[in-house]
């Protein structure tokens, strides 16, 4: 049995790299594994040396016209189809900051191809009979995979995919990231089968893409399976003295999110900084400041010797820019639930590091305002709490929602005092959007991906999805 993985986002890096998966399924003699990506070939190889692992350079490749043209039909008629989408928001939010009026026109014409009944998956399955990539079929047919597995649902993969729709060889998907169901929009191909979080991204799946339910598989968050074995991670008093952090003191852990994307970053850091120094919060306290791989590190550098401040950089390579250009190192996932663990708040504008506290229950509050910058609309980080994937964080009460300095300093106040405060709603969001807290998600992903796999080799697969869900 072959399985061919395409690694193109960080996220699935760490999935399959910086968890058991490989080791687990590599345990399995019949089973041989090909990862196919767009990060370095050789950041593998030295890693996980195996007589039965290749990893494979891969380049995306842009889609022929008539594909393009097709996709961005597909994209206007998903605006129209699905208007509480986070894709359908942010890019109404973007036309807002370009001025892109043109984009009225096209919705006009995109309503009158829905109300001729030509949804959005008409266009995808059309856009998906041109193109493929011909470097990727022949590795495909080189290796004749039982399974292609992948989690990016933005159209980069596209060609990839194609290429190995036409070979026959059926495509899983595992969704990578909270937001990705509503936030991606109309994917290029549609996968065979989707391996899921929890049910409730199952009813996401289902409602925004039309995925089958019984083409799904809810198994857990890899990405937090290291957090729920506590245990095996640094104690209060190792990681306060691995920092240089007094052991005694509150530790006000700002998330930072991309600079690009949220601009009062630092803003931030020096609103926090001013309460500690000026002994507002009633506690001696410190501020964390750990440094998103998607932010820029360099905007961080002015704050590295402020007093009560320290900054903490994702373990990994690329260090010095972030982004694209990062990837973590075999030790960053220790690094990172160490630090979450021992938090006492976590502050964050709006991210997934809402659930990595849960994960901990660890108190959050979320900055809703743009801390004295003035900002349009487009710009604003109100802006973030509108989408859809951010509705069950504000619906369960999970966080502390504050809108001005003044609304910080009270919930500062509040969870220092009571860390216990919130406690049930934070229970109720992981049960919600992570589910599994038994550290088993790896034993399960990869216990369905090789069912999966058995099940196609044998030629006995379950009913294709396409003429499925909403679009049936």
């Amino acid at each position: 049995m072959k399985l061919l993985f395409i690694i193109d986002n960080l996220q699935f890096f760490r999935d399959v790299l910086r968890s058991p998966v490989l080791s687990k399924l590599l345990s399995r003699e019949e089973v041989e594994v090909v990862i196919c990506t767009t990060f370095a070939e050789d950041a593998i190889q030295r890693e996980f040396g195996h007589a039965r692992l290749r990893a494979r350079t891969i380049r995306a490749q842009a889609p022929p016209l008539p594909s393009t043209l097709l996709y961005s039909l597909a994209k206007d008629v998903y605006t129209v189809e699905q208007p509480d989408s986070s894709f359908t928001q942010k890019r109404l939010t973007e036309a807002q900051a370009s001025g892109r009026l043109g984009l009225n026109t096209r919705l006009f014409f995109a309503r009158c191809l829905l109300a001729m009944g030509l949804r959005s998956r008409v266009f995808t399955d059309w856009a998906a009979k041109f193109g493929g990539d011909g470097e990727f079929q022949r590795i495909v047919e080189c290796e004749c995979p039982s399974l292609v597995i992948y989690s990016t649902m933005l159209p980069g993969v596209g060609e990839w995919l194609k290429a190995a729709r036409q070979q026959g060889v059926p495509l899983a998907l595992s969704v990578a990231s909270w937001d990705n169901p509503t936030s991606k929009g109309p994917m290029t191909v549609s996968p065979d089968h989707a391996l899921v979080w929890t049910p409730y991204m199952k009813g996401e799946m289902q409602k925004f893409h039309g995925t089958a339910p019984e083409r799904m598989s809810d198994v857990g968050v890899i990405y937090f399976e290291t957090y729920f074995a506590r245990e095996k991670l640094m104690d209060r008093t190792a990681f306060c003295a691995s920092l240089g952090i007094k052991p005694e003191c509150k530790i006000l852990h700002y998330a930072t999110g991309d600079s690009t994307l949220i601009r009062c970053n630092q803003e931030f850091i020096r609103v926090l900084q001013r309460l500690i120094v000026g002994g507002q919060l009633g506690v001696p306290c410190h501020l964390l400041v750990r440094v998103s791989p998607k932010d820029v590190f360099s905007l961080y550098k002015e704050f590295e010797n402020l007093p009560h401040v320290t900054v903490q950089y994702p373990k990994g390579e690329g260090t010095l820019y972030g982004g694209h250009k990062w990837l973590p190192s075999a030790d960053e996932d220790y690094e990172r639930a160490s630090t979450v663990k021992n938090s006492d708040v976590i502050l964050s504008v709006s991210s997934s590091m809402v659930l990595d506290a849960c994960c901990f229950d660890v108190p959050v509050i979320n900055l809703a305002y743009d801390a004295g910058l003035k900002a349009p609309p487009w710009e604003s980080v109100e802006r973030f709490f509108a989408y859809a994937h951010c509705q069950p964080v504000l619906e369960q009460h999970a966080t502390w929602l504050v809108k001005d300095d003044a609304a910080l300093l009270d919930a500062l106040k509040t969870v220092l005092s009571n860390p216990a405060a919130k406690r049930t709603e934070r229970k109720r969001l992981l049960d919600l959007l992570v589910g599994y807290a038994d550290g088993r998600t790896s034993e399960r992903w990869v216990e369905r991906v090789l069912e999966l796999a058995k099940e196609e080799s044998a030629g006995n697969p379950a009913p294709a999805d396409a003429e499925a869900g909403i679009y049936k």
